[in-house]
């Protein structure tokens, strides 16, 4: 139940406030499902956040469920503050942006990877997520649920060859195991919003797999890559990728030429071994032959890791710099 009074959703902070019990346990109860599938072998401890709690309906739950000195939430709402604050003294309660929060330094005053939850604001959701991504390449976030518009959950989990399928299907499928829980009508929300919602699950794979999977690509070439070619999705990838590669070549028209040939690359070895052995991930890997003429929506995100190293080169595996910042803002966070 809302509190009564002056505390009314802002829509310049894009508040869409949870008001069905039932919704708001089916939500914490997934995300202890998720953030205990996320654990590591040794480490048996749920360090939550929850991002943006507003007045709270999510909150209390998690406090019945962790403890109030152990969720941490984090709150741009200064009226929020003051009510979480009344009604929960114990609870580690952060007043910032949640744009600008620094996980790694975060999971490093925890003890620990952490484990995200939240009622996301429409506007700002594809940002958190980017966040989240690159905190997940020093091992900071290990798992999130959050809810988000339909449409974007849609992307997120998205095949190839379908119109949701894009970046942040790339991106995430790299990443992350992704699910989509449920869908959440507009009725449960107050006000309502006039887009359904729907409720994810990300299970990080973490710095090591994506090391594996990435086999020296630099992720800010990748998104180099990504970007370029959805930037023109009705084109295709050797029309949409050509002022990259041309930048890359020195402005070498032959060597582009060459580059755009086509072709099945060889997976390097470490890549065709876990091929071999059945890995999801490494069986999708593979560029076809014909991949130049391929729109990007065709492409998974295994080849996109291949088209980037095909264009961009690759270093050491154990080199490759999984950097801070790649896929967020560079205004959001610390540098």
């Amino acid at each position: 139940k809302l509190p009564s009074g002056s505390f009314k959703p802002k829509q310049s902070l894009g508040q869409n406030f949870l008001q069905d019990g039932n919704t708001i346990l089916k939500i914490v109860r997934q995300f202890e499902a998720d953030a205990a599938g996320a654990m590591e072998e040794g480490d048996g401890r749920v360090r939550p956040v929850e991002l943006g709690p507003g007045a709270g309906a999510i909150t209390g739950p998690l406090v019945q469920t962790f403890g109030e000195d152990v969720l941490r939430c984090i709150e741009i709402d200064s009226r929020a503050v003051e009510l979480l604050t009344a009604a929960y003294p114990a609870l580690q309660l952060t007043h910032m942006d949640v744009l600008q929060v620094d996980y790694p330094q975060t999971a490093s005053d925890e003890g620990g990877p952490l484990s995200v939850v939240g009622n996301l604001p429409y506007y700002i959701t594809s940002q958190i997520l980017f966040a989240l991504a690159d905190a997940s390449h020093s091992g900071a976030v290990r798992s999130a649920t959050v809810t988000m518009q339909l449409e974007v959950a849609q992307r997120m989990v998205a095949a190839t060859s379908t119109k949701d399928y894009g970046i942040l299907s790339v991106v995430f499928q790299l990443y992350a195991d992704v699910a989509l829980h449920f869908k959440i009508p507009p009725t449960v929300f107050y006000p309502r919003p006039k887009v359904h919602s729907a409720l994810v699950g990300l299970r990080f794979v973490g710095p090591a797999v994506l090391r594996r999977r990435l086999c020296g690509v630099a992720p800010r070439d990748l998104r180099r890559v990504v970007t370029s070619a959805f930037r023109q999705r009705r084109k295709t990838v050797r029309n949409g990728l050509k002022r990259v590669a041309m930048e890359v070549c020195g402005g070498d028209k032959e060597r582009v030429a060459d580059l755009f040939v086509g072709g099945s690359p060889e997976l390097p070895k470490s890549v065709a071994q876990l091929a071999a052995g059945g890995d999801a991930f490494a069986l999708l890997q593979k560029l076809p032959d014909d991949w130049a003429k391929k729109r990007p929506e065709e492409l998974s995100a295994g080849q996109f890791v291949e088209l980037t190293r095909l264009i961009f080169g690759a270093v050491d595996p154990t080199e490759v710099p999984l950097e801070k910042k790649v896929w967020r803002k560079l205004k959001h966070g610390t540098n």
